[in-house]
Parts: C-alpha cells; sequence; structure tokens
C-alpha cells in the first residue's frame, strides 16, 4: 500500500514540475511574440493593440509588457503611453549583428562590390515573410535607400526575397503564397501582390540565377540580386544592388554580372563549391 502511495505522490510531483515548465515555455514563448510586433514598420504598440494582434487577455499581456518594460527590453512613451524597443534590446541585436559569420565573411565583397558599380550595396537574409537587412554599403553618389541594418522588407517586394524563396521547397513557396493572398499589401503601384505572378517571378530568378525589382519597394529603384550558397548548397542570404532606374537600366548588364560575381565569391568564403 505504501509503495503505491509512494509511487503516486512521485507521479503527482512529476505532473506538477512538467506544468509548472510548460508554463514557463509558454510564458517565454509570449515574451518573444510581444517582441515580434517590434519591427521597422510597427515601432511603437499600445497595450490594446497588442491585445488586438495577438489575441491573449490583456492581462497576460499586460503582465509581459511590465516584466519586459521592467528589464528594458521595452521602454514607454510617458505620454502617449505606447511601447517601443527600449536599449537593453538594441544593445542585444547590435551584438548579434557585430558577431555574425556570415556578416564578416561577406564584408569585404560587399566593399569591392560597391567599389566596382558606385550602388547601395545590401546583405540580406530570409525572416519568415520578410528579408531581414544584415549589412550595407553606400557611395558618395548613393540616392537615398530607405533601408537601414536591422530593418526588415517584405520578401515578395525585394529582388532579394525573390532570389531566396526561388530556391526554398515546393511546399515552402506554397505556404508562403497563400499567406500572400490573405497578407500582401502593395508598397507602390508595381508592387506585385498576386500570388500566381509571383510564382512566375520565382520561376524566372530561379532560371536567370539572379531576381530584380523596378520600383517594387520603393518608387524610382530598381534591385538586382543574387543567392549566397552555404557549403550545404542551400541559399542562406543574397546580396543586391540598388540604385535609381535610370543608372541602373543603363548599366544593367554590368550590374548583373558583378552582384553575381560578389555573391558566388561569398558563398566560396563559406564553403560552397559547386
Amino acid at each position: 500500500m505504501g509503495w503505491i502511495g509512494f509511487h503516486g505522490t512521485a507521479a503527482t510531483s512529476k505532473g506538477r514540475e512538467n506544468s509548472m515548465a510548460k508554463e514557463q515555455v509558454s510564458s517565454i514563448v509570449r515574451a518573444l511574440q510581444i517582441l515580434e510586433c517590434f519591427t521597422d514598420r510597427e515601432t511603437e504598440w499600445t497595450l490594446k493593440a497588442l491585445v488586438d494582434h495577438l489575441d491573449l487577455p490583456t492581462t497576460t499581456v499586460f503582465r509581459q509588457v511590465s516584466t519586459l518594460t521592467d528589464r528594458q527590453y521595452l521602454e514607454q512613451d510617458p505620454v502617449r503611453k505606447s511601447y517601443r524597443v527600449g536599449p537593453r534590446l538594441l544593445l542585444l541585436a547590435s551584438a548579434i549583428l557585430g558577431q555574425s559569420d556570415l556578416r564578416r565573411a561577406a564584408r569585404p565583397e560587399l566593399e569591392r562590390l560597391s567599389d566596382t558599380v558606385k550602388e547601395t550595396i545590401n546583405l540580406s537574409v530570409l525572416l519568415e515573410h520578410d528579408i531581414f537587412y544584415l549589412d550595407k554599403v553606400e557611395t558618395h553618389r548613393s540616392i537615398v535607400c530607405n533601408t537601414q541594418v536591422g530593418s526588415r522588407a517584405p520578401a515578395y517586394a525585394t529582388a532579394s526575397g525573390k532570389i531566396m524563396l526561388c530556391w526554398q521547397r515546393d511546399s515552402d513557396v506554397e505556404e508562403y503564397c497563400q499567406w500572400m493572398a490573405r497578407k500582401a499589401r502593395p508598397l507602390t503601384d508595381s508592387t506585385i501582390t498576386d500570388p500566381d505572378r509571383f510564382r512566375a517571378e520565382l520561376v524566372q530568378a530561379r532560371t536567370q540565377g539572379y531576381a530584380m525589382d523596378d520600383g517594387e519597394i520603393e518608387v524610382g529603384l530598381i534591385c538586382v540580386a543574387a543567392p549566397i550558397y552555404d557549403m550545404n548548397h542551400k541559399v542562406v542570404a543574397a546580396v543586391s544592388v540598388s540604385g535609381p532606374n535610370y543608372r541602373m537600366r543603363e548599366d544593367q548588364e554590368v550590374m548583373i554580372r558583378e552582384v553575381r560575381q560578389a555573391a558566388e565569391n561569398i558563398s566560396r568564403l563559406l564553403g560552397h563549391r559547386g
């Protein structure tokens, strides 16, 4: 009888431990969901907006936001009462960017490409439905190109997004196109938001070995991008050249050749052979 009671007590204790562990994991997930709301396109959120967006109880979101604010991962505007990214999260992001092996390996090649084509150079990776700008090199004659290191942009509106997506698994591409049908919004009159047209763009990019966007993310701006491979033959990033349409059209063949060469050079530095 005692033996059964002992194991019954142990099982109950184990069940409580598992329940507590699950609750702790859930709490971490909710905190991450809140932090992931803060992008370069949505820099400030009110408590109500977070609650509505995440479809979570107000008390849960308030508790998480309060903790994140206390730890300086978020900060609250004293007048508007809205929340934005805090200094500790910015410090963490800066440390991650600074220690990126990909960024360190690619930087000399990005600078070489910049010296050659005299336009804005971006290094980006795919992050869910967006691209994330990992590095950027500008030249003295660059026009204003509204990209910033650490910011994001919709993958469907960018050459880099297209060239990275076109090498994903068919199921992942289909999932992305289904998301586009629900969520894609035009950034300019040229932005492609129709999934069928976008699939055709991906097929073309994969065939050519490079992708372009013509005023799709910013009016008057043309971008051409090429894929970066790792040692496992997987596309892990993209390098792109952006410039005003009148210069990019005039030197289009040069831009395509140079950006593809830069991508190949970076891929070799990452151990890619082939």
